[in-house]
């Protein structure tokens, strides 16, 4: 015996889909006898999948200090100085009074075989 089953999913409504309904939907467009590539078979797919997304994000702390601006910044005076605490790491008063020294490493580093430096500015105004 054959069966054959018909599954309504209208685009607009997702969002008021219960998780349930919206993973089965997710499944079925999975599924869609459509030729690979077709256009709307890909769009109802990506916007389940859209919504899936959207409703695990909402209870999902998102990382918010990951990515920061000072990064590259901080980054860069890692690769030319060295940090030399004030103090003890249990006193951060002293240990926070310390100061920034050159690497050993890092006059070489910068100058090798007349390489760019970080720095330099060309004829154009470039910096690099």
């Amino acid at each position: 015996m054959k069966h054959q089953i018909t599954i309504d999913i209208e685009n607009d409504a997702l969002a008021s889909y219960s998780s349930e309904y919206l993973a089965m939907c997710w499944h079925v467009a999975q599924h869609n006898p459509a030729p690979f590539g077709d256009h709307l078979a890909g769009e109802l797919t990506e916007q389940i999948g859209r919504e899936i997304i959207r409703r695990w994000l909402r209870d999902v702390r998102p990382e918010l200090w990951h990515h920061q601006a000072r990064d590259s910044y901080w980054n860069e005076l890692k690769r030319f100085a060295k940090y030399e605490p004030g103090g003890p790491a249990d006193d951060p008063v002293a240990f926070h009074s310390g100061r920034w020294v050159l690497r050993p490493d890092a006059a070489s580093a910068t100058t090798a075989a007349g390489e760019d430096t970080p720095g330099d500015v060309h004829d154009g105004g470039e910096t690099v």
